[in-house]
């Protein structure tokens, strides 16, 4: 028994089958037809496809039936068949047989020599029986051709005007698409944009906004839903967007043009982040330029600030006002956490007594510091009492008609802790003015205390 090496089988097939598809790539073309009837109708579904190679191209439309020439209804119902097909690219020949409605067979294509000629007048050169054939069977029209030439430089060959046509791309479309670009476009970047939907109104657009964007960026806007509406009222207040990304992050953050307009109208100026920012923490325009009143280094960052804390624009600008200062949104917030009114600011104010700041305010707030104290501390009195003095003398009862008192008395100069001495001590203003009528003169705070002490 003579032994064959397993290799060698292996490598006898292989060239077999290489041979299969060098064969099978070079072949000529083959061409078919399938219809499917349609009951009760006067139409048929018919296929026509092309193979070429590993290659199939193949398209389905419904057609009047009169316009297969030479096949009548009682054909499909079974048996051999022949018709034959006229497009502008020539006629497809078609032989087969039906059985029960449908039907199958072989086409042969006859292209027709004056489309041809026009086809290179036009400008196509080399033009393939296979391009013809694709041609025809999309019912393709010279005028179709002469359109999309007319229409953008970038059409070159018949295999840029069936790629075209396969996509939809008219010569309407092609033209404007091409004068309202602003950068070169190529077959490909044609289609994408008519595949995803790219209308002329989002191109006009961007242009009237003027945005120089190239078409895979005109592509992304269409396919996040960036409408020309949205453009024409947001790209002139965008103040030098550059790109398809701005757009595409104040639509998905749900940025309307009146957000942005209100801005402007407060005089702000954003950037894109900053109006993304405000518009998810809901900060509005009013509370922005309440924070640039109030003098706020970075208003933007500090509304948003004061908007998560609760703090509404009458609350920034009445502070503001009470508080006669500049102010920053991290001590607002705190004086607006403690619970500091602008009325109490105001108060504060008016005493004319000078809180050092935020924290002053608090501390007297918490102390439930009376406004008279302050406003006779700070009107009469010429030391310059701390907000610590303050609060020790109205914890220790010194109230503002004590201190009134001994400011009269001739007493302006007495410290916090003199006056809290003479108030323990129970020293009054009028002790101290009767020894002065008897005779002892200005006494000190300390000799006032010991003849106090004495039962003087």
């Amino acid at each position: 028994m003579r032994h064959i090496p397993t290799i060698s089988l292996r490598l006898v097939v292989l060239a077999g089958l290489l041979a299969s598809l060098v064969q099978a790539a070079e072949s000529d073309p083959e061409y078919r037809w399938r219809i499917l009837a349609n009951i009760g109708a006067d139409t048929v579904n018919l296929t026509l496809t092309r193979h070429d190679g590993f290659n199939t191209i193949s398209q389905t439309n419904s057609v009047p039936l009169s316009s297969l020439r030479g096949l009548e209804r009682s054909d499909m119902y079974g048996g051999p068949a022949s018709f034959h097909i006229r497009r502008d690219a020539g006629t497809l020949y078609c032989k087969g047989s039906f059985a029960l409605g449908v039907g199958w067979g072989s086409v042969t294509f006859h292209p027709d020599p004056r489309f041809l000629s026009e086809l290179k007048e036009i400008g196509f050169r080399d033009v393939r029986e296979d391009q013809l054939f694709d041609l025809a069977i999309d019912n393709f029209r010279l005028s179709t051709a002469r359109e999309l030439r007319a229409a953008c430089k970038c059409v070159q060959t018949v295999d840029d005007v069936i790629e075209l046509n396969n996509h939809g791309v008219d010569g309407y479309y092609l033209g404007r698409v091409t004068r309202l670009s602003s950068h070169p476009l190529s077959i490909e970047a044609i289609t994408q944009m008519k595949d995803h939907g790219v209308q002329i109104s989002l191109l006009e657009a961007l242009q009237s906004a003027g945005y120089q964007l190239p078409a895979e960026s005109v592509t992304e806007l269409q396919d996040h839903g960036v409408g020309a509406s949205l453009i024409r009222e947001m790209g002139p207040r965008l103040n030098g967007a550059g790109n398809a990304q701005d757009l595409i992050e104040l639509h998905d953050h749900g940025v309307s043009p009146e957000f942005v307009r209100h801005l402007e109208e407060a005089g702000v100026n954003p950037s894109i982040d900053e109006i993304i920012q405000l518009h998810d923490h809901g900060t509005d325009a009013d509370l922005v330029s309440a924070a640039k009143g109030a003098g706020m280094d970075k208003p933007v960052s500090s509304a948003i600030a004061l908007q998560d804390h609760g703090i509404d624009t009458q609350y920034v600008r009445n502070m503001s006002q009470s508080l006669r200062a500049r102010i920053s949104a991290d001590e607002l917030i705190q004086l607006h956490d403690q619970g500091i009114s602008p009325e109490f600011a105001e108060r504060v104010a008016q005493s004319g007594f000078k809180a050092a700041g935020p924290e002053q305010l608090i501390s007297l707030h918490e102390h439930g510091v009376p406004a008279e104290l302050l406003t006779q501390a700070g009107r009469s009195h010429r030391v310059s009492f701390t907000t610590d003095e303050i609060i020790r003398l109205h914890e220790q009862g010194v109230d503002a008609e004590f201190l009134h008192s001994f400011d009269a008395a001739g007493y302006e100069n007495a410290s916090a802790a003199d006056l809290i001495e003479l108030h323990e001590h129970g020293v009054t203003a009028d002790f101290a003015r009767r020894l002065q009528s008897e005779g002892y003169g200005s006494l000190s705070v300390s000799q006032l205390v010991k003849m106090k002490d004495h039962g003087m």
